[in-house]
């Protein structure tokens, strides 16, 4: 029964650490939401770029599983490379030593509810406060107290030890290379089922400062640990392209060959250099210490900071080792995840763990993106299908049909995806980003039915065996130049940005070019017979389809220029 409680206990403090870290993570996301894309966008071929911007943002967000998540979302929207992403995969797992630094200095020199409960209830007190910032900040000193409040917790539901405990964990502090795999992978299994490698890095610092669990066994758990924190990125790239899953299985691959090597040398390099560098002994007996508390806190603190140094020495070098073999690695990962089919439905609206507004509306974005570019082909093949009348219709007309049938799926996708990112959105900023995106993917939706109407148009007239005249053709072209113009205009301004001006030039264009050529047909629908009456209709329906999509492409550009500029 004691046993039992001694365990829910420690489930119960684990809990309150993992519910801090979460809130503190993505209170810290919502903060720096946009410097965030900024720094991920910012990186460039060159790889220790790719490094450093991993190292801060993970240092930012206190999480390398957020950091990763986001390069599994950043790759799946285009934004980086497979180079780019290992580099911050990279970076991003020295950057994760941060917590265990944070922990060791903090978490067993001071008092930690002198800190925690005033963190919980100042930040409390913010999120009552005017300001999508001030809540942001308060949720994140909530998440930093709840977070310390769960290592105080883990700290006092793990008994004192005793010679029955220390005779049980000597029967695996053998210095075997057995008992060092043995808990190796009990640090992959926590973490995988922790779903934090802070979480079990908090939890074996505890256990080694607590003397619970001897040194060398605690350095094998963090080696497990970089393992199992794998499992997060290469969840959250499950249905993606192959582009993510191939980040995700580097930065697996990454952290086991690490593992692999590490464990040769722990004992004969890494350990003996850390020992070497910070003073004092790790290897202490904490029976022997129970009555002198002033010993205990130094030996406590000197076995936590040797883990942390052994943490971070073992990241940085790792990342030295395999930082040149960076092209290798993309090639390895190339061959494992060959390319496959493209998904017939969203392409970069991957569900991410990552809650963070600002970086989920870059997938979306890059998804309106892709729609603009399927209603730019399906447009070119209508134009295809108008100025070659004799040619067969073939299959060209049922896969303008079946693109226009993605565009409505899609557009339901974008939908759904944008309700989720309001739920977690707090910014005026990103409010405003929501509403212009759902617009523009219900013009672009639009623009599919003009095609479709446009292909239902030239079926209609080859049915009733009526063909379009030289001249007729000459004009339908003219029009179809003008709207073409307007959706390549539309493709780069979405691209790259630019001046909104040309766009309602475009749109004066094809709106003089629409009126002239509607008062034509009108003229020769007067002095028409029968044939010609159907054909002039016919035109002025598709002169009043192209228009329609000139008319949503510039609106989108429009809508789009107005959000930026507030």
């Amino acid at each position: 029964m004691k046993t039992l409680q001694l365990l829910l206990e420690l489930l119960g403090a684990l809990g309150v650490f993992l519910v801090g870290m979460k809130m503190m993570s993505e209170g810290l996301q919502k903060v720096a939401g946009s410097q965030l894309k900024r720094m991920v966008g910012a990186v460039t071929g060159n790889r220790f770029s790719g490094v450093l911007t991993g190292l801060a943002v993970t240092c930012a967000v206190q999480s390398s599983s957020a950091t990763t998540v986001m390069v599994v979302s950043f790759v799946t929207a285009g934004l980086l490379s497979l180079t780019q992403a290992i580099g911050v995969i990279m970076g991003a797992n020295i950057g994760t030593t941060m917590t265990g630094w944070l922990v060791a200095l903090l978490g067993f020199k001071v008092k930690i509810t002198a800190f925690a409960l005033p963190a919980i209830g100042f930040g409390f007190g913010m999120t009552f406060l005017r300001g999508a910032r001030r809540k942001q900040i308060g949720e994140t000193l909530i998440g930093f107290g709840l977070l310390f409040l769960g290592l105080s917790l883990l700290k006092s539901s793990v008994p004192d030890v005793d010679g029955e405990q220390m005779a049980w964990v000597a029967r695996f502090a053998n210095g075997s290379f057995v008992s060092t795999l043995v808990f190796v992978g009990i640090g992959s299994i926590l973490t995988v089922l922790l779903q934090s490698s802070s979480a079990t890095m908090t939890l074996t610092l505890t256990l080694a400062a607590l003397g619970i669990l001897p040194y060398e066994l605690a350095a094998a758990m963090v080696l497990g640990e970089n393992i199992g924190t794998t499992a997060t990125a290469n969840l959250a790239a499950i249905g993606g392209p192959a582009a993510a899953v191939r980040a995700a299985r580097a930065h697996f691959i990454f952290n086991m060959v690490g593992a692999a090597w590490a464990v040769a040398l722990m004992g004969v390099f890494l350990l003996p250099v850390v020992d070497q560098v910070l003073p004092g002994s790790p290897s202490v007996d904490f029976t022997a210490l129970q009555d002198d508390p002033d010993a205990l806190g130094t030996a406590r603190t000197i076995v936590t900071t040797h883990l942390a140094a052994f943490h971070t020495l073992f990241n940085v070098l790792n990342t030295a080792m395999m930082l040149p073999l960076v092209g290798h690695l993309e090639r390895l990962v190339t061959r494992w995840v060959p390319d496959r089919a493209e998904r017939t439905e969203s392409k970069y609206l991957v569900p991410a763990l990552v809650e963070t507004p600002e970086l989920l509306l870059v997938q979306v974005s890059k998804e309106i993106e892709r729609m603009t570019e399927i209603a730019a082909g399906m447009f070119a093949d209508v134009q295809h299908i108008l100025d070659n009348p004799k040619e067969s219709l073939g299959s060209m007309v049922e896969d303008i049909l079946e693109r226009e049938d993605l565009l409505d799926k899609l557009e339901i996708e974008v939908s759904g995806y944008l309700t989720r990112v309001a739920r977690a959105a707090t910014s005026a900023v990103a409010a405003r980003k929501i509403v212009e995106l759902a617009s523009n993917s219900h013009k672009l939706e639009r623009i599919g039915d003009h095609c479709a109407v446009l292909v239902r148009i030239a079926v209609r007239l080859r049915e009733k065996d009526t063909h379009l005249s030289d001249l007729e053709r000459a004009r339908v072209s003219r029009m179809g130049a003008a709207v073409t113009e307007s959706l390549e205009n539309l493709k780069r301004y979405l691209a790259s940005g630019g001046a909104a001006q040309h766009a309602e030039e475009l749109e004066d264009r094809i709106d003089a070019l629409r009126r002239e050529l509607r008062a034509q047909e009108i003229d020769r629908l007067r002095q028409g017979d029968g044939e010609q009456v159907r054909t002039s209709l016919a035109l002025l329906d598709v002169f009043t389809e192209m228009e329609g999509i000139g008319d949503r492409a510039v609106s989108i550009v429009r809508r789009t220029e107005v959000t930026s500029q507030l």
